[in-house]
């Protein structure tokens, strides 16, 4: 399942999220990730296909997960899992997906691209996913989702509590952006397992 896979790969960086988010947040989104995709990964059905596993997930994180990030993931997901289910498992779909639950967080959580949060993983990296000739390279797309992360830590923060933290925050980067690199992670090892030991470790994000 591809959400054992994101939860594997949470598992793995639960200490380097937590300790990005210690820096510049409340240091819990290491918790709140890991916490909702072991909720999300119970409720999954075994047999379940693509779609199924994102809705069940955007429910859980929705409902159950706490902190500025979970429902935020929730709404990622919950338009993901609506785009699969209407347009098949297929690449065409998930990036719809994809790009629909980003601007929703943008929505809902009044950020932008630049703003240090999980957005400038995200917006990024659709961005990349649109201008990929077909069939998508998610090995490719998902290094490039972690370049995204990354970069994140020449930003000055600008939304929630890492904006009251200010320039002590710069010089790493932003937990919840690093988080959304994982899930690039997770569907690069999802759609293509064999391009595993091309991606970075989670447990050494940095």
């Amino acid at each position: 399942m591809l959400m054992n896979l994101y939860l594997e790969a949470a598992e793995s960086a639960y200490g380097e999220l937590t300790r990005l988010d210690q820096a510049a947040g409340d240091g819990d989104y290491g918790d709140n990730l890991r916490e909702g995709l072991r909720g999300a990964v119970a409720r999954i059905p075994t047999d379940a296909d693509l779609a199924t596993e994102f809705e069940t997930a955007a429910t859980y994180f929705l409902d159950e997960v706490g902190g500025t990030s979970g429902p935020l993931i929730g709404l990622l997901f919950n338009d993901v899992g609506g785009s699969l289910d209407r347009g098949g498992d297929g690449d065409d779909a998930l990036v719809a997906g994809l790009a629909a639950g980003t601007a929703a967080i943008s929505r809902v959580g009044e950020a932008s691209v630049g703003d240090r949060t999980m957005l400038d993983c995200l917006g990024p990296t659709v961005d990349d996913l649109r201008a990929a000739r077909p069939p998508v390279d998610w090995t490719m797309v998902a290094n490039q989702a972690f370049d995204h992360a990354r970069a994140t830590s020449d930003l000055l923060p600008r939304m929630g509590r890492a904006s009251y933290v200010g320039q002590r925050a710069v010089g790493n980067p932003d937990a919840g952006a690093m988080g959304m690199a994982l899930l690039f992670w997770a569907l690069a090892v999802y759609r293509d397992p064999s391009g595993r030991a091309q991606l970075p470790d989670p447990a050494r994000l940095l």
